[in-house]
């Protein structure tokens, strides 16, 4: 869960058109995986500094936790690591979940969930350091594709020396399309990471009295180089949301991601990639390992490349191959690997020759029916992991 600079994210959307078929044009054509360079760390080091993240509801039901990600190294519980994410005695988090307002600030007259703990002493069920999950207890009777945000702030009265951080998946050159701005349609059609287009990760240095839509600490001018990484858990029913939240290297061999247990007719009308360094490669198609299209892209970015639909049927398996792409593998820690069902072997999708926890982002687009940004399992408990 470290920050690092070193590597080149998306720069501009690179729509490559292959060879004798229409490119797929401003269809929505979402990355069903996110992409990124690095973790990101937000240091909720002040009283004044608050983050907020913007999600959507991926079902109707009972919304029991939402989960998101903790840093504390430097902090008296988490001495092992690195330092500069946290301090002292890791500080006091207040965390609320709101409507949205229609110019997609947070309605802070109304306040539907609020949580108090102190990260470092809290019981393990809402927070583990160890993991780097905090798992927020909503209890909200949601309907799928409604909005909400949840801010996050340190009420220590110390902030500065006693602090953790809060922490999301990171792209180094900014945020593309519809998650790098404040948009405020759920119809937009450049939504690449997984995420509904309005969802985002916004900052504020004065209390909330102004925010960054989105926003954030360092990087882009802007703020616009966080993804909002989050797990909702349904009560008895599904685990969704966009689990990934750092990188695990970056790779020129070929990287290959298998859809499986398809339920319903797929049309493929393109193939994608996101690569993280300028390079020229190719993207191949298999489907029950019979080879369907190959096409060249090149560029560093979102690189997407029509082909000519075909369609897959339930039951069939897809693979797809980048190979002289620069891919960084992003990975969701093994503890939500285990909540989200990656591993099973009815998983909708896995990187071949990887850990049950990495994906690659390397897709079929438009994205299979049943594989969106995490696998829609029942939740189960499991194991623990230890970092």
């Amino acid at each position: 869960m470290t920050f690092s600079l070193t590597a080149v994210a998306c720069s501009a959307t690179n729509l490559i058109t292959a060879s004798g078929h229409r490119p797929p044009g401003r269809e929505h054509l979402p990355a069903p995986i996110a992409g990124g360079s690095s973790a990101g760390n937000m240091a909720l080091n002040g009283r004044s500094k608050w983050v907020l993240v913007r999600w959507v509801a991926r079902a109707s039901g009972r919304l029991w936790r939402l989960q998101l990600r903790i840093q504390a190294d430097g902090s008296s519980c988490r001495r092992d690591g690195g330092t500069g994410y946290g301090g002292g005695n890791g500080g006091t988090w207040r965390a609320t979940t709101h409507p949205v307002l229609p110019n997609g600030r947070p309605d802070m007259a109304h306040t539907l969930a609020s949580t108090k703990f102190h990260p470092c002493s809290s019981k393990r069920s809402l927070v583990n350091v160890r993991q780097g999950v905090v798992r927020l207890p909503l209890h909200l009777t949601v309907g799928r594709g409604q909005e909400y945000a949840t801010v996050i702030r340190n009420r220590a009265r110390h902030a500065r020396r006693n602090f953790t951080s809060i922490n999301f998946l990171y792209s180094s050159d900014g945020i593309l399309g519809a998650n790098g701005r404040n948009e405020r349609s759920p119809n937009a059609p450049d939504a690449y990471y997984g995420l509904d287009p309005r969802e985002l990760v916004g900052y504020s240095l004065n209390g909330g009295r102004r925010w960054r839509l989105p926003g954030g600490q360092y990087g882009h001018p802007n703020g616009r180089n966080f993804l909002p990484t989050y797990v909702q858990q349904y009560r008895n029913g599904p685990v969704a949301g966009q689990p990934y939240y750092y990188t695990s290297g970056t790779s020129q061999s070929s990287r290959t991601m298998v859809f499986q247990n398809v339920r319903q007719d797929w049309q493929i009308r393109a193939l994608g990639a996101f690569a993280t360094g300028r390079a020229t490669g190719t993207i191949t198609l298999l489907v029950d390992g019979t080879p369907r299209a190959t096409v060249p892209v090149s560029g560093t970015g979102i690189l997407r490349a029509g082909i000519a639909p075909l369609v897959v049927r339930p039951g069939q398996t897809v693979k797809v191959t980048a190979t002289g792409l620069a891919i960084n593998d992003v990975a969701a820690d093994s503890a939500w690997a285990t909540l989200l069902g990656m591993g099973r072997s009815d998983a909708p999708y896995y990187l071949e020759g990887g850990r049950p926890d990495e994906a690659a982002p390397v897709y079929p687009l438009p994205a299979c029916p049943d594989c969106g940004a995490a696998p829609k399992v029942i939740a189960r408990r499991g194991r623990r992991s230890r970092r």
